[in-house]
């Protein structure tokens, strides 16, 4: 039951997230939220119409806890919401850098205004006694400009 609520909370916070991230203008808006053991932060950028973006999103480890090097992070099932962006690859795997997980999702806006991208990160902590593997939502904006 726990974890059912952790799990809805997490994905509570990160709705609030990408809807704040939605309505802030910027090259790039941010998304934090955290899930207890982890916090995630995404970068939705701004570009222009027809141009290469990269969101890039990052997992670190509250205090406690580590990146488990080893495991094979990344993010799946990453789609559009609508056809307004095209998205490089449905899998995007995460390279560990400094203790903390990055992924770079590539994706090109075809038409004007803001395109909602989702996915799943799948992702593995330890405290050093007990791994946990993980996953999390994965919600960021893309905003395309004339």
């Amino acid at each position: 039951m726990l974890i059912i609520a952790r799990r809805i909370s997490t994905m509570v916070a990160a709705l609030m997230a990408v809807a704040v991230a939605g309505a802030t203008a910027g090259a790039a808006a941010r998304a934090d939220y955290s899930g207890g053991t982890f916090a995630v932060s995404i970068d939705s950028p701004t570009v222009k119409l027809g141009a290469k973006a990269v969101i890039v999103a990052t997992i670190s480890a509250t205090e406690g806890f580590r990146i488990t090097e080893s495991y094979r992070h990344r993010i799946v099932n990453l789609s559009a919401t609508d056809d307004g962006v095209e998205i490089g690859r449905k899998v995007v795997r995460g390279a560990v850098r400094d203790g903390a997980v990055v992924f770079r999702v590539e994706v090109v806006p075809r038409t004007a205004g803001a395109h909602l991208v989702v996915g799943v990160f799948r992702f593995s902590i330890t405290n050093g006694e007990r791994l946990d593997i993980k996953a999390a939502p994965f919600e960021a904006t893309v905003t395309a400009t004339d």
